[in-house]
């Protein structure tokens, strides 16, 4: 998926995100779902900014919903996302017109089917100055121009736009999906939930009960077949398994959730099977173990609940020390391999 510089609001964030992706398919190869009838699904003269998942429109493959905060704190992940370049940390503050560690609260990135042929949609919310993230994006874009969407000033050029829902949210992505995302604020259109082919059904699924704490990471994708070819063209996936989600928590213990929906309980079971056969294979285990990361992938369990695969693991506090090492290889990797210029990376 692509970032412009002048709008994503952190591709650290899209490491992390990626990194959850890898390990939900090798494992399975405070938002709340708004009820019906509620506030958020009737038309309202104001946008509301309040869900941000709520504000992700139809005909997206691919959502990625990240709460900055807790990824920041935890001592699982901060010195992963950490960006000790403080010359390149100024570089892309005055690029995005914000700086990503200090000023971003919640992101969610909406992938299409056109995947990195087409930017990605992003809903960020923060403490923002406006204005300086509008000028960022007329710099990158010196020929956009201005118009409106329900009263919203949108800034355009060719297939990248920009808009304020409100002081603390912006959007930027495909202008028609902006717009799309201003209808959703403005309680106008169908949400993501009732218009994705069940997408919303899994999210909930993994958002379980409403005392559950809101993950760090959320991810929810429908594997059609541009998905399939962007990011499972390395791993066995079955034809079968229709929708991939995942869940990352990071408290005292890491916890990974990942969900595979599939399309008969007779699928799900020889999934099942499989992924557990895979797992304690001697190469997966020898490829684990480079990264020091062997007593992690001990304790990841898969079992088939009906027409679904459902993998966890959690990892104790006393693991943290290879755990942070063995994402800061990987990251430090795909780092390597990143434009800054381009891509807006940490």
């Amino acid at each position: 998926m692509r970032v412009g510089p002048s709008c994503s609001p952190s591709s650290g964030a899209v490491v992390l995100a990626s990194l959850l992706i890898a390990a939900t398919v090798s494992a399975c190869a405070s938002w709340q779902e708004p009820a019906p009838n509620t506030p958020a699904q009737r038309p309202r003269d104001r946008p509301d900014d309040s869900d941000l998942a709520a504000l992700v429109p139809a005909a997206v493959d691919t959502v990625i919903e990240v709460d900055m905060g807790p990824l920041l704190r935890s001592p699982w992940t901060a010195g992963v996302l950490a960006q000790t370049d403080q010359a390149l940390r100024r570089q892309k503050a005055d690029a995005l017109g914000y700086d990503v560690i200090d000023d971003v609260d919640q992101i969610v990135y909406a992938v299409t089917e056109a995947g990195v042929q087409a930017p990605t949609l992003v809903i960020a919310r923060g403490r923002f100055k406006i204005a300086a993230v509008e000028a960022a994006f007329r710099a990158r874009w010196p020929d956009a121009s201005a118009d409106s969407w329900r009263n919203v000033a949108i800034w355009s050029s060719g297939e990248n736009a920009l808009a304020s829902l409100t002081e603390r949210t912006f959007v930027s992505g495909p202008p028609d999906k902006v717009r799309a995302v201003i209808d959703r604020a403005f309680g106008v259109g169908a949400p993501e939930d009732e218009a994705a082919a069940g997408r919303g059904a899994l999210r909930r699924a993994l958002l379980g009960s409403v005392t559950r704490p809101a993950p760090a990471l959320l991810l929810t994708a429908t594997l059609g077949p541009g998905v399939r070819a962007r990011v499972l063209r390395a791993f066995a996936v079955p034809p079968e398994l229709t929708q991939l989600g995942a869940r990352l928590d990071v408290g005292e213990l890491l916890d990974l959730e990942a969900l595979g929906v599939l399309t008969t309980r007779e699928a799900a079971e020889a999934l099942a099977r499989q992924l557990t056969h895979q797992l304690n294979a001697i190469e997966t285990r020898v490829a684990v173990g480079f990264l020091g990361l062997s007593d992690v992938l001990r304790g990841v369990r898969v079992g088939a609940e009906g027409a679904q695969v459902r993998a966890r693991v959690s990892v104790p506090a006393e693991q943290r020390t290879a755990v942070t090492a063995g994402l800061r290889a990987i990251v430090s990797a795909l780092r390597k391999g990143t434009d800054p210029s381009v891509s807006g990376s940490w």
